[in-house]
């Protein structure tokens, strides 16, 4: 997991993606997807364009409808980069300068034009980002470089922290008891306070009493989903019933995973949500919206062998739900900082499962899947490796490794690995089961997706 110090930037992992791609031979449009305050914009512009452009040249379709006007007439690429040009006063130079089209899902024409870049001018370097890209209709199919950029994940928040000796110490997987309790103590403060870039950025660079500054970060959170709740109304006027229900599911979701009375999240309950609605179908369309914007994540159950690949799995309606971020989880449903530092808060497994989730999520594993037996066994996670394998992983929020799910997924199907994640220095295992510190995830997330040396750690 290499990254590049942007010195006092908040780093983001996904830099590596971009400057492959602007490495490669052949081109096509970056189109950089993710929930709105992430930091798509600072990524592309604050970071990667700084650190490899000459200039920016950036168009903001939501903050100046002037830019839309660019793309009435002729959205051929080169008649678009005149207009550039003359809209910021200054030539285009294709070799040493990046084009930067902002919140391109409120300008249809910009969108369209991606494929004449892709077909006319493969040469120039052009970004473009949104908080609404999963909801266009006719979106630009095979003409785009897709990514999705995550609030930031444990790994990212370390690199935000001042604690250069704490930052090598986990690039390099230490597990000594003394980095144990330091990585523990600040996996509970990013439990708190989230991967989002603003609560991060709040957080480390705050000179207030402590109390305080957990009251500045959860009012940014807070204001957070007041800007989500906001959103929610934007996109379908016409439905006065649309931004209530989608509020209702937006809010429904941490309180089903709060209810958890194990370490193990419960699939999500449409009977629970909105008086007199009920059903997959009914809520299936709220929930594709919520996906589609990054708000929430999906973790498909399944209730009997696995099949291969998972994919095939046919368990539609059974699912679970995520909050996309821990910090804003917690913020949803109030808990204070001294309970989830204490980690004294009822069932608090769920928000570990939650974490892993989000850890697998921002690493590379695009889809996630868990296991029920029809009896009580319950495995957090399933994840298939580069080799199509299987790989059983249980999530410990404490100290306590029986994980009798996962012996009962032993017994069954007898997988070559199996990772078991909790509390512990970790760095122990039979046969089998290899047992890690739950703030170590990131590293079985490359393992996984085929990134990481199965001699290494893991």
């Amino acid at each position: 997991m290499a990254y590049l110090n942007t010195g006092d930037k908040l780093d983001r992992i996904l830099l590596n993606e971009l400057i492959e791609w602007k490495d490669s031979a052949d081109r096509s449009p970056v189109m950089l997807d993710g929930a709105r305050q992430v930091g798509k914009s600072y990524l592309i512009e604050s970071i990667f364009g700084k650190m490899f452009f000459k200039k920016v040249f950036k168009l903001n379709f939501e903050d100046n409808p002037v830019a839309r006007e660019l793309f009435s007439g002729s959205i051929k690429a080169d008649d678009i980069l005149n207009k550039v040009s003359l809209y910021h006063q200054e030539d285009f130079n294709a070799e040493s300068d990046l084009l930067f089209f902002d919140e391109i899902g409120l300008c249809e024409q910009a969108l369209n034009s991606l494929k004449y870049f892709k077909e006319q001018r493969p040469d120039v370097y052009l970004c473009a980002s949104g908080s609404n890209i999963g909801l266009i209709d006719r979106y630009p199919v095979d003409q785009t470089y897709e990514m999705t950029l995550y609030p930031m994940s444990f790994y990212e928040f370390i690199l935000a922290s001042p604690n250069k000796p704490l930052i090598r110490a986990f690039k390099e997987k230490e597990c000594s008891l003394v980095t144990h309790e330091l990585l523990s103590e600040l996996y509970r403060q990013y439990l708190y306070v989230g991967g989002m870039p603003s609560s991060v950025k709040k957080w480390f660079t705050s000179k207030s009493p402590i109390i305080k500054k957990t009251l500045e970060v959860r009012k940014i959170q807070n204001d957070l989903i007041t800007g989500y709740v906001r959103d929610f109304g934007k996109y379908d006027s016409s439905n006065k019933f649309l931004a209530s229900y989608l509020e209702s599911v937006f809010r429904s979701v941490p309180k089903q995973l709060s209810k958890s009375v194990d370490t193990s999240v419960k699939r999500f309950q449409f009977s629970k949500v909105i008086a007199g609605k009920s059903g997959y179908r009914y809520f299936q369309s709220l929930i594709d919206y919520l996906l589609s914007t990054h708000l929430i994540s999906k973790s498909q159950i399944i209730e009997r062998k696995p099949p291969v690949p998972l994919s095939i799995n046919d368990g539609e309606s059974r699912f679970k739900l995520f909050s996309h971020d821990v910090g804003i989880l917690h913020a949803l449903l109030n808990i204070p900082y001294k309970q989830v530092i204490d980690q004294s808060y009822t069932y608090k497994g769920f928000s570990a499962e939650n974490f892993a989730q989000n850890e697998f999520l921002a690493n590379g594993v695009s889809v996630t899947y868990a296991w029920q037996s029809k009896g009580k066994a319950e495995l957090e996670f399933l994840m298939s490796n580069a080799n199509g394998d299987t790989i059983p992983v249980e999530i410990k929020s404490g100290k306590n490794t029986k994980a009798k799910s996962l012996d009962v997924y032993l017994d069954r199907y007898n997988p070559a690995k199996a990772y078991k994640f909790c509390d512990l220095v970790g760095g122990g295992q039979d046969s089998v089961i290899h047992t890690r510190p739950l703030y170590y995830i990131c590293y079985a997330a490359e393992y996984i997706t085929g990134e990481w040396d199965l001699n290494n750690y893991f």
